[in-house]
């Protein structure tokens, strides 16, 4: 009896563990995809932009123009699919959670923004200085945030960043009572 007894307890044991495992490992797959999905979008926005802006600079200083027309106004279409898109935002929200990487790509988003709209109203009179506050806002703002969203989001789609996720989330009764325990870092 006593034997029987003991290996329920263990089959519960490597159940409740094996179902751990099979949650943590699947959080990180999704987390490692949507990452990687965050980066490409980054990166697809900052090509665009960066042929969007050779362009307006070549065809204000009347240089070669390395893009014609046509593809200039492909690239604006794409462009403008990219910086409306919602996917990348929602797979995030349901990936990482509503916490602060999640307003960091939305502040990122609204900076790429500002640089499509500024690109979008640049005159040839005024080119020089909008090329400049475009360089001023990558160089400033954007760059910081993208490396500060890619590496927050890193450190969340590693185990690490899961395991409290999981305790808070996933154990909510648990959480509570340990977390009056848990000192504050000051």
């Amino acid at each position: 009896m006593e034997q029987l007894i003991s290996v329920i307890i263990g089959v519960l044991i490597a159940s409740i563990l094996s179902m751990g495992y099979l949650h943590i490992s699947e959080n990180l797959k999704i987390r490692s995809e949507v990452l990687l999905e965050v980066v490409g979008f980054c990166d697809e926005i900052y090509y665009h932009l960066q042929n969007f802006h050779s362009f307006k600079n070549s065809e204000y200083t009347d240089r070669d123009l390395d893009l014609t027309i046509e593809d200039y106004q492909c690239l604006s279409r794409e462009l403008t699919v990219l910086l409306t898109s919602t996917k990348v935002y929602k797979k995030m929200a349901i990936a990482f959670g509503e916490k602060e990487e999640l307003g960091l790509f939305l502040e990122l988003s609204n900076q790429l923004h500002q640089v499509a709209s500024i690109l979008h109203r640049a005159t040839p009179s005024a080119g020089i200085n909008e090329g400049q506050q475009v360089n001023q806002l990558f160089k400033e703002k954007i760059d910081p945030l993208r490396h500060k969203l890619i590496r927050d989001l890193m450190k969340r789609a590693k185990v690490t960043g899961i395991l409290p996720d999981i305790y808070k989330c996933q154990m909510p009764t648990f959480y509570k009572i340990t977390s009056y325990f848990i000192k504050p870092k000051t």
